[in-house]
């Protein structure tokens, strides 16, 4: 067994893993090990924004794991993406950039949280961006580590979806970002000049260059050591290796909704009758680690469209062509995000902040590449997200062997109000169709279709259908397994940093607000470090 030291042992290396990385590194003040189950390496294709549909379906880059039964959805299971490797699954999502509504961090300071409200969090969110000029204005960054650019794609379908519900009465937006209200608006995404911006390019890779920072990849992390009530160090297998990483100062835990819960449990840390189960002695019980599992359920109206640009493109010479474009010369449709527009709603008049959001979506994503024959159809669709659920899921470890992945429910539309608040948009957008702008794009409804007409088949379809958009959080929630300060409850010298800690949901994509948690998490590292 080797042994390493340093002040801070970061365990993961996704999203706020790279952010720690880079911020308690900097000045080089303090040493940092930043331990990654996943790969190093990075896939070629990955760096080209349309590459990211070869990296989630690549296991070398995707844990894939699944579900267990689904409560709410018939008992399906459940693919779970999550990205395996450095950068973690912020390194193949659909790199969306939405910071969500003010009054999310409203409701968690709510909670007693000090230091959470909108109005603290919004520097935090000015630190990560750099935006684009036409997005540019007092409430957005322009000067931090990543990239926000407005998709550059102008087919025609966008401006048609647009007014046709501006025509309805939805407000426009310019800046979805600037102040998340209802209303509708072209997407925002972490990519510039061709590339991803993600957080591994963004904030580790140049803090990679500083000697107080080693990073480890493919080190799985086993257990966290508990010593005299303080976390000492971290227990991992490198390629059949053990090594112990002892933390001078703190460890940290950075590894996801599913993945921090998992590895508390695994060292002792978590809910009793679930450690008895698995045959795990107990250091520490608290029963809510790995409780209060929040996703965004999601479910696509399709129509039938002429040929997209991407069904065109998909032509094998002619996409080897624009990959090659993108890589060289940074331009040309392999570089354009998978999103078009965004759509934030409310799901009846009593709500004062949206609590649905549903994403434009311009070519059918099951394309595949063609050569001699193109494939018989193309649709469009519009990917409805409830973003304000109320059902919850868990995390829970069914065996002492960190190799066996935990048991996850995502409890997605197991709450009968959720289903219905799903039901009732999906109708609404159903009749906003059906207006004159849209005859030429919204003619032929592919799914559901005409067979689903009432709220029965609506359910029906929706826990047939339905999934996850990938969005977890709230497995090692604020106030009831961490405090204010992410410090965990019961143990020293041991704090989670990642979208776990979320007490209640983000309304939109969560990755922005990751970022965010993470810087904050950081200077109150450095603050308590002195």
């Amino acid at each position: 067994m080797s042994d390493l030291k340093a002040d801070f042992v970061i365990v993961g290396g996704g999203s706020a893993g790279c952010v720690l990385a880079n911020r308690l590194s900097a000045g080089g003040q303090f040493s940092v090990i930043l331990v990654e189950a996943g790969r190093a390496s990075r896939p070629l294709m990955s760096k080209v924004p349309l590459g990211v549909g070869r990296a989630w379906s690549d296991p070398r880059h995707n844990w894939n794991d699944h579900s267990a039964p689904e409560p709410g959805l018939d008992g399906r299971h459940l693919t779970l993406t999550r990205g395996r490797l450095l950068g973690g699954s912020g390194a193949i999502n659909a790199m969306n950039f939405v910071r969500g509504a003010a009054a999310d961090f409203d409701a968690w300071h709510s909670l007693g949280l000090p230091g959470w409200s909108a109005e603290e969090m919004a520097r935090h969110f000015r630190a990560t961006e750099r935006t684009a000029a036409g997005l540019s204005s007092p409430t957005r960054g322009d000067s931090g580590p990543i990239d926000v650019t407005e998709t550059p794609v102008r087919d025609g379908l966008i401006e048609a979806w647009m007014k046709a519900l501006q025509g309805q009465g939805v407000k426009r937006l310019d800046d979805y970002n600037a102040d998340l209200t209802a209303g509708v608006g072209r997407a925002q995404f972490n990519i510039a000049r061709g590339r991803r911006r993600d957080p591994r390019v963004a904030y580790l890779d140049p803090a990679c260059r500083r000697k107080n920072l080693r990073v480890l990849g493919e080190h799985h992390a086993l257990r966290i050591t508990v010593r005299d009530g303080r976390a000492a160090d971290v227990l991992a297998r490198y390629r059949g290796v053990l090594r112990r990483i002892a933390a001078r100062r703190e460890v940290i835990v950075a590894a996801g909704s599913y993945g921090s819960p998992h590895l508390l449990q695994l060292s002792g840390i978590g809910p009793g009758a679930t450690l008895q189960a698995a045959g795990i002695p107990p250091v520490m019980v608290n029963d809510r680690i790995g409780c209060n599992l929040w996703d965004h359920p999601r479910v696509a109206i399709e129509y039938a469209r002429c040929p997209s640009y991407m069904h065109r493109l998909l032509r094998w010479d002619r996409l080897l062509i624009r990959f090659a474009q993108a890589l060289v010369l940074r331009s040309g449709p392999a570089t354009w995000p998978l999103a078009a527009a965004h759509l934030f709603m409310v799901s009846s008049p009593a709500r004062n902040s949206p609590d649905m959001q549903v994403l434009l979506r311009l070519f059918d994503p099951t394309l595949q590449p063609w050569l001699l024959k193109a494939p018989d159809g193309d649709r469009w669709g519009m990917v409805v997200c409830l973003v304000q659920p109320e059902s919850r899921g868990h995390v829970r470890t069914l065996s002492d062997d960190p190799a066996q992945a935990p048991e996850v429910v995502t409890g997605i539309l197991s709450e009968e109000s959720d289903m219905a608040r799903m039901v009732a948009t999906c109708e609404a957008l159903r009749q906003a169709m059906r207006v004159p702008e849209m005859t030429r794009w919204a003619s032929e409804e592919l799914s559901p279709g005409p067979s689903v007409s009432t709220k029965a088949d609506w359910r029906d379809f929706m826990r047939k259908t339905s999934g996850t958009i990938f969005h977890p959080g709230g497995t090692c929630a604020m106030g009831e397994v961490v405090d204010h300060r992410l410090r965990l409850r019961g143990v020293a010298g041991l704090r989670v940093v990642d979208a776990s800690v979320m007490p209640l949901p983000v309304t939109g994509n969560i990755h922005a607000a990751v970022l965010a948690v993470a810087e904050k998490a950081a200077g109150m590292i450095r603050q308590d470090a002195r």
